[in-house]
């Protein structure tokens, strides 16, 4: 089939190769920098969320050991519980002060930093907004020596009754019944992500945008023109040389050949066709004067 095509065809083909392989660069960089993307915001945000979850271990460790040594020697409920008011309540941290400390018994809250109100009731069965029964998760979690418990709550500056996504590390107090912890909301973590995210994706989209533009101006502007200048500059001296070789063949040797000063294979086969017509004459000169 290839050998059947005309000269035109077969640069017309291998330029549409050129630019079906351009098209191809492009939505390859497009695919590999969206992987890039969603790696590099996924091992970010994993970092911060792991450094999150050290400072909060950090925080509750440290109060922990502040608490105990607080009540040493200390055995009625009441004055404990004046010691650890005196420590946790209104102790307020991070920047935007949403983080504080809060102690249960059991799932029964002892003392809370942030909502005095829910102080004395009994929040074991309590669910999130998803459903995540989330106080005896933290009451495990410090029952088994401590861990960290992902779960939706109240977070001061949002609408009554919206939640935002929060982490929190619980551990007992030793010598106790009671557990101690804290959390940090992380909603900015999902939202700094989807930042991150969206200006990835406009940069790249710009840049893919600019490709195709580039791409697409090289081609009508450049490629083409070139493409059509070599196949004319190719195609026409072909037509000529292939008119010659038919007069040849048809006794006509009076031809004037151009291109012989070309450098490529087209003045090679012009100069051949001239030095066939020259010996032709000759030969057919010979004849006629052996006669």
């Amino acid at each position: 089939m290839w050998k059947n095509l005309k000269f035109r065809s077969k640069v017309f083909v291998l330029t549409g190769v050129l630019l079906l392989f351009s098209i191809l660069t492009g939505a390859g960089y497009q695919v590999m920098s969206n992987q890039i993307r969603d790696i590099g915001i996924k091992n970010a945000s994993d970092g911060v969320l792991e450094a999150r979850k050290e400072e909060l271990k950090v925080l509750v460790d440290v109060m922990e050991s502040a608490l105990t040594a607080a009540t040493i020697g200390v055995t009625d409920e009441k004055e404990i519980y004046k010691i650890y008011s005196q420590l946790l309540t209104n102790n307020r941290f991070f920047d935007d002060e949403s983080g504080y400390f809060f102690v249960s018994d059991d799932g029964v809250n002892f003392i809370h930093g942030g909502n005095p109100s829910i102080q004395g009731k009994d929040l074991i069965d309590q669910k999130d907004s998803n459903g995540f029964p989330f106080a005896l998760a933290l009451n495990k979690a410090a029952k088994s020596g401590g861990g960290h418990v992902e779960y939706s709550w109240f977070k001061p500056g949002k609408k009554e009754g919206e939640s935002a996504q929060k982490i929190s590390y619980t551990k007992m107090i030793p010598n106790t019944s009671y557990y101690l912890g804290t959390g940090v909301y992380i909603d900015d973590i999902k939202q700094k992500e989807s930042e991150i995210f969206q200006k990835i994706t406009d940069y790249s989209n710009g840049f893919l945008k600019k490709w195709i533009s580039i791409l697409t101006l090289a081609f009508f502007f450049i490629i083409l023109p070139l493409v059509m200048f070599m196949i004319k500059s190719m195609t026409e001296p072909l037509k000529k040389l292939t008119e010659i070789a038919t007069d040849y063949s048809r006794g006509k040797w009076e031809e004037n050949i151009s291109d012989l000063d070309r450098k490529d294979e087209i003045g090679a086969l012009s100069r051949a066709i001239k030095r066939l017509g020259v010996s032709t004459r000759m030969v057919i000169k010979k004849l006629e004067e052996s006669k």
